[in-house]
């Protein structure tokens, strides 16, 4: 089986998380993410370099979103990443901040990706930014960070769930994919989501109904993001377990609870060793 060993870099790896997204998927993705890092922590075994977790949103709790997200009646009102990052990173005892406002250009996103101070002849860093939103204008202004060459290194990884038919149709709604993007020293290991899926780049449908309300008229979408939650949080394991890439996209089906998997592929590897190659390494 053809893989990305991460660590195969020859340096001490240093990763911070950048969660767009503070919904559906984002809520229940994020406490998974902050149980998974703290068992690592507190394992001795656990070799990476991490200083923070940094949730972007806008949205505030509404009423409406009390079903389906991680949020509690004491949280109308708030924003989503204040509450989030208050309850989970207490609990976890892990520092999380919070940045309560959109992406509306990639600067806004390149400033927030600011790393401490470290010794770069021993530690590379490499940001993990992992967009669980529901719209394609942030997905541009992402596509756009990576493809920067002021972002040689980047993790990014997308989870995208189907939009509900206005049919009654039992099997709309529970579809989706996930999608993990690698560069490294402004090389393209594995593609991200805009390019392996290029109807990104159209214009969203307007207007289009949030989280909540697409819930309460279609329940079957909790579930759906919840399995696209628990994938993105597979993957994300993966790196932080043994810092190695599996797969490159996967498809699911929260109906059927399957998935299907594309693998990396010998060419993936093959561009990730000549990366490497290229820095010297």
């Amino acid at each position: 089986m053809n893989t990305v060993q991460i660590d195969g870099i020859g340096k001490g790896l240093y990763i911070n998380f950048y969660l767009i997204g503070a919904g559906a998927n984002g809520s229940h993705f994020f406490r998974s993410l902050c149980q998974d890092i703290r068992t690592y922590m507190d394992a001795d075994s656990f070799h990476l370099f991490f200083d923070e977790i940094l949730l972007i949103d806008g949205d505030i709790v509404e009423k409406k979103n009390l079903g389906n997200q991680l949020f509690d009646e004491e949280d109308v009102s708030k924003y989503k990443v204040h509450s989030l990052a208050d309850r989970y990173g207490g609990h976890y005892h892990l520092n999380i901040k919070a940045y309560a406002d959109y992406i509306k250009d990639v600067a806004i996103i390149q400033r927030l990706i600011c790393p401490t101070a470290y010794d770069e002849s021993q530690i590379i860093f490499i940001p993990f930014v992992i967009a669980m939103v529901d719209n394609n204008k942030t997905r541009q202004i992402l596509h756009e960070l990576f493809m920067s060459d002021e972002t040689p290194n980047l993790l990014y990884l997308d989870a995208g769930v189907e939009a509900v038919s206005k049919d009654k149709d039992e099997t709309s709604g529970f579809g989706g994919q996930v999608v993990l993007g690698f560069k490294l020293d402004n090389q393209v290991i594995l593609e991200p989501v805009a390019t392996v899926f290029p109807d990104v780049f159209e214009e969203d449908e307007i207007p289009m109904p949030g989280c909540g309300a697409t819930t309460l008229s279609a329940p079957q979408r909790a579930t759906t993001n919840k399995f696209a939650a628990q994938i993105s949080n597979n993957v994300v394991n993966n790196i932080l377990h043994n810092h190695t890439i599996y797969t490159h996209v996967i498809n699911f089906n929260a109906q059927v609870a399957g998935s299907r998997a594309q693998m990396i592929s010998h060419e993936q590897v093959k561009a990730f060793t000549e990366a490497i190659e290229g820095m010297g390494l």
